[in-house]
């Protein structure tokens, strides 16, 4: 007896996981991942008062003042576009409420479940067995990364949700070449529409978005100029706002200067000629940059959009001055990026072991995933374009702006797919397989 397509190549029994259906299976998991992230977020729950990046303090000042931005003593919005709007927009429903945490708490339960229904609903996409499917939802649900975002009031739990949902929406939607002059119209502008959003929750999506359009001019024109134009119209609104309420079209953020000049800077770049380690004095650098600030606007009038600017022409001159250094930077960024072991002030020694277990090991079988992949048919390899091009984008801009492991937790469904998909015996084997049944 032959066996199905995709019980072929896989490493385990599918018998215990017959007697249900795959979509029956995937309301199992998201429930099972909803209440477990539910039970993560609860026993954290102090995380969430905190504000490191001040999200929730633009939120509130959004609910009181109708401003984006945040209140000075009088009580008046003072506008600002120093963070990326989505998350501030919807913890601004959260303000009214005494305390916004239980909400927050929900919210990002609900995000981290969808993440991983939409992860094993790809799978399920994909052809991939429920074993295989189930693993790679195991993956997400238990990544530390994700794990611990989901507790802090940050975008990565936001930004990893929409990642994955604009994935998951190119296989709804269908291939480019379905019948009908308007389906690639739709199908570019729905995906351009969704990576806007994404561009409004994390700015360095835009980088996604050229990317993946440019690839897809080779193959879908039509499509290509699709995703280009309903990202422009995503992003039309906020450049317009901050046209009107600062003066300056600005389609990102005034925080990117910044960024690039924390990555960027003397002191890290003195650092790096004894160590690539993460622990450097970074308390030099704020005294650096506060000094040059008060040095450039002695009169302390200034702006958001003049401190942007000073930071990146600050890095800029940094870079110019040590090139050597900066392209030695960027290949600490990177390795930053994908570290697999927490700074030792982020956690315990045994915990991080534990963390560093769980993702030399993913790490590892995702990089097998990745040749497989990459010596597979070509149909398969263009379903994962837009995973593939969300990963290298992230690569790019984080090479040359600031860069930890939690920058890449918008990547963590396609290596916990990737890692899931190493497990798949080579096309000879189960040929082979096949053959002999």
């Amino acid at each position: 007896m032959r066996k199905s397509n995709h019980d072929q190549g896989d490493f385990f029994s599918e018998l215990s996981l017959e007697r249900f259906s795959y979509r029956s299976l995937l309301l199992w998991v998201f429930a099972f991942a909803l209440v477990l992230r539910l039970i993560v977020v609860v026993l954290m729950f102090s995380g969430l008062e905190a504000d490191p990046d001040s999200y929730r303090r633009i939120a509130k000042g959004l609910y009181t003042t109708g401003v984006y931005g945040t209140i000075d003593p009088q009580g008046k919005g003072i506008p600002t576009a120093y963070r990326p709007p989505m998350y501030p927009w919807i913890l601004s429903f959260f303000q009214g409420f005494s305390n916004d945490r239980t909400a927050i708490a929900v919210l990002h339960a609900l995000l981290g479940a969808c993440t991983v229904w939409m992860t094993m609903d790809i799978a399920r996409r994909l052809n991939w067995s429920r074993t295989r499917s189930l693993l790679a939802a195991a993956l997400i649900l238990l990544d530390p990364i994700l794990l611990r975002q989901s507790t802090l009031v940050m975008t990565e739990t936001l930004a990893t949700f929409l990642g994955v949902a604009i994935w998951w929406t190119t296989f709804v939607l269908g291939p480019p070449n379905r019948p009908g002059i308007w389906m690639p119209w739709l199908q570019g502008a729905c995906l351009g529409l969704a990576l806007g959003l994404a561009c409004l929750c994390r700015p360095t999506a835009l980088v996604w978005c050229v990317l993946w359009g440019l690839i897809d001019l080779r193959y879908n024109r039509v499509r290509a100029i699709g995703i280009f134009l309903g990202c422009l119209l995503t992003l039309l609104p906020w450049w317009l706002r901050n046209r009107s309420e600062l003066g300056h079209g600005i389609w990102t953020t005034t925080h990117g200067g910044y960024t690039l000049l924390l990555a960027n800077n003397p002191i890290l770049f003195e650092h790096w000629k004894s160590s690539p380690s993460r622990q450097w004095d970074d308390r030099r650098f704020h005294v650096w940059w506060a000094t040059r600030k008060a040095n450039e606007f002695a009169n302390n009038q200034t702006d958001e959009i003049a401190l942007d600017s000073f930071a990146n022409r600050l890095a800029r001159e940094t870079i110019r001055q040590s090139p050597l250094a900066f392209l030695q930077g960027c290949l600490i960024r990177e390795c930053w990026l994908w570290a697999w072991i927490p700074s030792r002030n982020q956690s315990t020694f045994s915990v991080r072991v534990a963390i560093g277990l769980w993702y030399s090991i993913v790490s590892l079988a995702a990089i097998v995933g990745l040749a497989r992949l990459l010596l597979s048919n070509s149909k398969e390899l263009g379903l994962w374009v837009p995973a593939l091009t969300l990963a290298i984008s992230l690569c790019l801009v984080h090479a040359v702006y600031w860069s930890n492991m939690r920058m890449r937790a918008p990547m963590v469904p396609m290596v916990s797919l990737l890692a899931a998909f190493s497990l798949r015996r080579a096309d000879a084997v189960e040929a082979r397989s096949s053959s002999d049944d």
